[in-house]
């Protein structure tokens, strides 16, 4: 809704790219936990393959 009230198309244009911005970093941090246990989820697949071939 910013977008849509900035003067000018320039306003805008970095409205939407720093808002973007901001949504990613929170994201990125809000799924910290769940790349870790996917993280371990992968090792523990990893280790499970490589004793059954041991």
């Amino acid at each position: 809704m910013m977008i849509v009230t900035a003067s000018s198309w320039i306003q805008a244009a970095v409205v939407l790219i720093f808002g973007g911005a901001l949504m990613a970093v929170v994201y990125y941090l809000l799924d910290t936990p769940g790349r870790k246990l996917r993280r371990m989820a992968r090792e523990a697949e990893e280790d499970a393959t490589s004793n059954d071939q041991a």
